[in-house]
């Protein structure tokens, strides 16, 4: 079992190196697709108004606790490995709407990814897996996850410069199908810590809904993915 999992940390460190070398592009980045939510009420999600920096797929879990009191799911924040697919979706923007949906049945065909690890290592393997499914796989690019005082964080570890970002929610209207996260806008907090990016939208989103009632005090985490577009 040791070798085995030192085998696939060996495949997940070479694809971090892949993100090191030089990508070439033919095309330009494809258009933010608000269009495709109904982009109204109280939080709606705002036309970009800076640079494009990424385009990632995302895949890992939206986690939820539930309340006893009320019988409801409370969500408590995502773990996410973020895969750089900025020249993928350049050379076919036709994916925009669809590459979410090839990564979450990617990562759930994974048995590993019905059994959550505590081990971030762990489960970034799984989703190493997965993304080795995806021809070409996607460099891998950093981490998502929820501080202990619930903040988003965007740790982008690989990419040039370490752009990294604090960031809370602006923006927030329902997918177009009620099985799937909404679609957010997240800005800096004004951390002094973040770096480079400083919005994000989170779009295409399938998966992460929690089960509408629950009963006692357990944690769960449901398997999603989503694209993130990164602006400076």
């Amino acid at each position: 079992m040791v070798a085995i999992i030192s085998s696939l940390l060996a495949t997940s460190s070479l694809l971090a190196i892949g993100n090191c070398l030089p990508r070439r592009s033919n095309s330009v980045a494809p258009s933010l697709p608000l269009k495709e939510v109904t982009n109204t009420g109280s939080a709606p999600l705002p036309s970009p108004t800076t640079g494009l920096k990424y385009i990632a797929v995302q895949i890992g879990t939206q986690n939820y606790t539930c309340n006893a009191e009320t019988g409801k799911y409370t969500a408590t924040g995502a773990l996410a490995r973020i895969y750089d697919a900025t020249s993928y979706l350049a050379n076919h923007p036709d994916q925009v709407d669809s590459l979410s949906r090839t990564y979450l049945n990617l990562y759930t065909s994974q048995p590993c990814s019905q059994h959550p690890s505590t081990t971030v290592a762990i489960d970034d393997v799984c989703e190493d897996l997965a993304n080795l499914q995806h021809f070409p796989p996607l460099p891998i690019l950093g981490q998502h996850y929820f501080t202990s005082t619930g903040t988003p964080t965007f740790d982008l570890y690989l990419g040039w410069d370490h752009p990294f970002l604090y960031a809370k929610k602006v923006g927030d209207v329902p997918a177009p199908s009620a099985n799937d996260v909404d679609w957010l806008y997240l800005t800096s907090n004004g951390s002094p810590q973040n770096n480079i990016i400083n919005s994000v939208y989170r779009i295409e989103t399938v998966g992460g809904v929690a089960p509408k009632t629950c009963s006692g005090s357990g944690s769960i985490e449901v398997p999603y993915a989503a694209e993130y577009w990164y602006y400076v």
